[in-house]
């Protein structure tokens, strides 16, 4: 399908997957750029959801990478935390909403902005330093079941998934420059699971996918210097920013 796309529809793919790429690596819901994109493009929802996934796997691969490079490493953290969200994974992306699009709209806004408040009033205070990952030594039977819950929702539809990954961190008090890292390492391993799924069930366009996962590696490339440059501050009223504005977005759409 790639190729009867015009030079504008190409650089549209690049821009916005730039843009989502750079907002997926500071915050999260870049894909609720990207798969309107993919779908005014022509493909059906379901072929949209599972291209998308492949630009996800490209980008974080990518930004994960250049986190290591400039010495930000995830460590054993992310791949324990990720354990937890493979099985939830598995079950969302072969999982289908029993809920219409309107409920489903009202309900994510509403975590939105929970997660919104949760940012702002966390115990994550100035006199108690967000920790590095492997200085994380609290239990896992909460966050594991939220990790669990965060990979039925990313397996299932990622758009935002970020969001819900950054909460629980910021649950553990996780230093959120570090956390990106741990977030994107996260997300690679539940997005090669629904990838490999989608694909099975031929719902995903490798062409747009490729396309669109180069625009999303360009975004990535600047948003990890940012995160890296910015600190945690930053970071966190750019997620608290965004979470709110999606809110509005879902809520404005019904």
């Amino acid at each position: 399908m790639i190729e009867n796309l015009t030079s504008l529809n190409l650089a549209a793919i690049l821009l916005i997957g730039a843009s989502a790429g750079f907002i997926n690596v500071l915050a999260g819901g870049g894909s609720f750029l990207t798969l309107p994109l993919l779908i005014f493009l022509g493909l059906p929802p379901n072929l949209a959801n599972g291209t998308n996934r492949l630009a996800i796997l490209m980008q974080n691969t990518f930004a994960v990478g250049r986190f290591v490079k400039k010495k930000v490493n995830p460590g054993y953290f992310s791949l324990k935390a990720a354990m937890y969200t493979v099985p939830g994974g598995i079950l969302g992306a072969w999982s289908a909403t029993q809920v219409s699009n309107s409920q489903f709209k009202v309900s994510l806004a509403l975590v939105m902005i929970i997660m919104s408040l949760f940012t702002l009033f966390s115990a994550n205070k100035e006199s108690a330093d967000p920790l590095d990952p492997e200085a994380y030594t609290g239990s896992w039977l909460g966050p594991g079941f939220a990790y669990f819950l965060v990979g039925i929702y990313g397996g299932y539809i990622q758009a935002g998934v970020g969001f819900l990954v950054l909460t629980v961190l910021l649950w553990q008090n996780i230093n959120l420059v570090h956390g990106n890292a741990v977030k994107l390492t996260i997300i690679i391993f539940f997005t090669t699971i629904a990838l490999i799924i989608f694909a099975w069930n031929g719902q995903v366009n490798w062409g747009m996918g490729v396309m669109l996962g180069v625009g999303n590696m360009l975004g990535a490339w600047l948003g990890t210097h940012v995160a890296i440059k910015k600190g945690h501050k930053f970071i966190k009223h750019v997620v608290t920013v965004a979470v709110i504005g999606f809110a509005i977005k879902l809520l404005l759409d019904l």
